[in-house]
């Protein structure tokens, strides 16, 4: 797997946390393959609702030309426009991943204060 795609546990220092590209959320908890230690998966405010609003508005531009190409039927450019429309998603979710930090998951003492 690439790089970025994995990260080492905190705690056993182990190439085990995977993260994927299909699923990139602000905070996500993990728990690690080779030693069962509950981890949080978080990637930084800024960049994070910096990307997703850029995306957003991006996404949300394509949309309206895509109706209107359908209504002229020309399926190479909607074609591109979905293929461009992925790899814009896709890219984002890839940065997003290359700024994650790997921590150990707060625990239930923690909560209590």
């Amino acid at each position: 797997m690439r790089a970025s795609q994995r990260r080492q546990c905190p705690v056993c220092n182990v190439d085990s946390v995977e993260l994927s590209l299909f699923n990139v959320k602000r905070r996500r908890q993990v728990t690690c393959h080779s030693c069962g230690t509950k981890l949080d998966i978080v990637v930084p405010g800024g960049p994070y609702y910096l990307v997703i609003v850029t995306v957003s508005i991006l996404v949300s531009m394509l949309v309206p030309v895509t109706f209107t190409m359908m209504l002229g039927r020309q399926w190479a450019t909607i074609a591109l426009g979905l293929v461009l429309m992925l790899a814009l998603i896709l890219g984002c979710n890839e940065l997003l991943n290359r700024r994650a930090i790997v921590q150990r998951a707060p625990g239930p003492e923690s909560s209590r204060s």
